[in-house]
């Protein structure tokens, strides 16, 4: 069979409604200068850039401070011009993205309230499906406009949501965003990898996996401090949980002292009664022997639901290879390929 001919870029006579790079790329800068603010090379170079094979017109957009100063005002002009909703600005709604990176651009809320007004004002034409906004001083009150830009009928495409490195979010921006997602059924994987929760956000996330509607498969929350009061809370929500398959807890200040084996055991006995469940991470919790022991009757060769369960290799090795699983992998010993913990 010939090889596949390479699809020809579009012409002008042939772009679309919302489909014009140009048109976006100019309502940006005109905004942009409206606002004060220097337009970003970066922004600009994405929407000009005929030679890529794989992202002309752009489908994705990436934002990152290592390519100059993007500020807050910088954000509210992309975010408009992708909407076309500025004054003199034409072609509407730009419906060919579908990926939002914004990295290290210190966006804050308000450039939070930026993007949450363009996944709700361009919900039903433009179809985000993946938004990673990385390191950006979010707080709660750029979660709670994210929360209610997801809320139900607001937005159906988004499919991922990566907040990392946001410290600023703390439990009270999990709890915010928490209320709002409560009623959205289309997104599937929630990132809040280090962003200084502690056991506070465990009841609204507890909560949040166990609404019927909910889509949530992947729920990542490494680095932080849930501690076994916070996992215990979420933990009460597992047995209910519809979709939810992987559950990252890595790095969350579990110890072996007396409340956080309480709460481990809790743990224990709901995970092997969620639905979906099948990879849960314990790396760099210091659960110790009596953490473990109380692990292990739940993760007897009869439970083959749970295909990942991660625990340190600090464990002594009965007890580590009796817990521990991987998939694809078998049994992992001690010593082999572990990650370092990320300082």
């Amino acid at each position: 069979m010939p090889p596949k001919k390479k699809e020809a870029k579009k012409g002008p006579e042939e772009v679309g409604p919302g489909e014009d790079p140009d048109v976006v790329k100019l309502n940006y800068t005109k905004f942009a200068k409206l606002l004060g603010v220097v337009p970003s090379r970066q922004v600009i170079t994405q929407f000009e850039d005929t030679e890529s094979e794989t992202n002309y017109p752009p489908t994705q957009l990436v934002v990152d401070n290592d390519f100059g100063e993007f500020p807050v005002g910088g954000a509210r002009a992309l975010c408009t011009a992708l909407l076309g909703t500025g004054t003199g600005m034409t072609g509407g709604v730009y419906k060919l993205l579908n990926s939002l990176r914004i990295w290290r651009c210190n966006l804050g809320d308000q450039g939070c309230n930026a993007v949450a007004e363009l996944l709700r004002l361009g919900g039903g034409e433009m179809k985000i499906q993946y938004l990673e906004l990385l390191d950006n001083l979010i707080g709660p009150d750029g979660c709670y406009a994210l929360g209610r830009s997801l809320s139900k009928g607001n937005n159906r495409s988004l499919v991922t949501l990566k907040l990392d490195y946001n410290a600023t979010i703390g439990s009270q921006g999990v709890i915010e965003l928490c209320n709002g997602l409560r009623t959205n059924s289309s997104l599937k994987n929630i990132h809040l990898t280090y962003c200084n929760i502690d056991e506070e956000a465990g009841p609204a996330l507890g909560d949040l996996v166990t609404y019927t509607k909910c889509g949530i498969v992947t729920l990542n929350l490494m680095g932080n401090r849930l501690r076994g009061q916070g996992i215990a809370a979420i933990a009460r929500g597992l047995p209910q949980a519809p979709s939810l398959e992987y559950l990252g807890l890595a790095d969350n200040a579990v110890t072996n002292d007396s409340d956080n084996l309480r709460a481990l055991q809790v743990f224990a006995d709901a995970f092997v009664q969620a639905p979906k469940l099948a990879h849960i991470d314990l790396l760099y919790n210091r659960i110790g022997e009596e953490g473990a022991e109380i692990l292990r009757p739940s993760l007897t060769p009869a439970n083959t639901n749970i295909k990942t369960f991660l625990v340190d290799s600090t464990l002594p090795t009965p007890l580590f290879e009796a817990i521990h699983r991987k998939e694809g992998g078998g049994k992992k010993g001690k010593g082999k390929g572990k990650g370092k913990k990320k300082k």
